[in-house]
């Protein structure tokens, strides 16, 4: 989703800005991404925030308040279409559908997206009378260095990134644009929230999963407490908190 803004004056459009920060500041200072010089404009007047995909305006406590479709607000979620209005400008918000800005790639920074490649052949490893995901060539290369008097072994495995052992863990988004989406923890680590917004990491270790903080001024959530600078062991229907969006994690047989 490319999110972007149109400044306007009296119905004339004086240029367009795109909302690539995950903050986009307005005001009259120069040091501001969208400067407008006006006295009715604060020098810090308001601020458009990303949020995973929602993006939101928040007055900077400015002079003449900031206007949300002719209403005043503190801090509004925006819509495609809205107009804000800052002094006598108007900003007139809407974004692109983009089919690359998957649930994964927004809301979820996945940690490593390339399939991890699979173990080097073993003599009893793919020797199976059903056919495996293994592809025809390496199969064929491992089933040759195979000796006729091995016992047959369950064929390997070739998606995912980690070994299934137990329960797998999931979690499921409950508030924000994605909610009802599912999220798999199949990977040696998941990677939760926005780069230079908050960002944590979920692993799977002996013990269990576990959540840890890795980036932001806030630790993540876990029931409503700060998990603190220490790996915390995850429980089943635990309520974790990143960016203001609430996920649940459970285990799945």
């Amino acid at each position: 989703m490319m999110a972007r803004v149109l400044l306007c004056l009296d119905g004339n459009v004086i240029k367009e800005v795109r909302l690539v920060r995950d903050r986009t500041t307005v005001g009259r200072r120069p040091s501001n991404d969208i400067q407008i010089e006006n006295l009715a404009v604060s020098g810090e007047h308001a601020m458009f925030n990303r949020v995973g995909r929602d993006v939101f305006i928040e007055d900077l406590g400015s002079t003449n308040g900031t206007l949300v479709n002719g209403k005043p607000v503190q801090r509004q979620l925006l819509d495609d279409g809205d107009e804000v209005v800052v002094g006598k400008y108007q900003l007139k918000f809407w974004r692109d559908a983009d089919s690359n800005d998957d649930f994964e790639k927004t809301m979820m920074l996945q940690a490593p997206t390339r399939p991890i490649p699979p173990p080097a052949p073993r003599t009893a490893a793919v020797v199976s009378t059903r056919p495996t995901p293994v592809p025809a060539p390496m199969a064929a290369a491992v089933a040759s260095t195979l000796a006729p008097t091995r016992p047959a072994a369950a064929p390997a495995q070739a998606a995912p990134a980690m070994q299934a052992s137990g329960p797998m863990g999931v979690v499921k988004v409950m508030t924000g644009a994605n909610a009802g989406r599912e999220l798999l923890l199949n990977k040696p680590a998941t990677t939760l929230g926005r780069a230079g917004t908050q960002v944590a990491v979920i692993s799977k270790r002996q013990q269990g999963y576990v959540l840890v903080h890795v980036e932001g001024e806030r630790t993540p959530l876990v029931n409503g407490r700060d998990i603190g600078a220490l790996a915390h062991t995850l429980n089943d229907e635990d309520m974790i908190e990143l960016m203001g969006i609430k996920m649940v994690f459970f285990l799945r047989d």
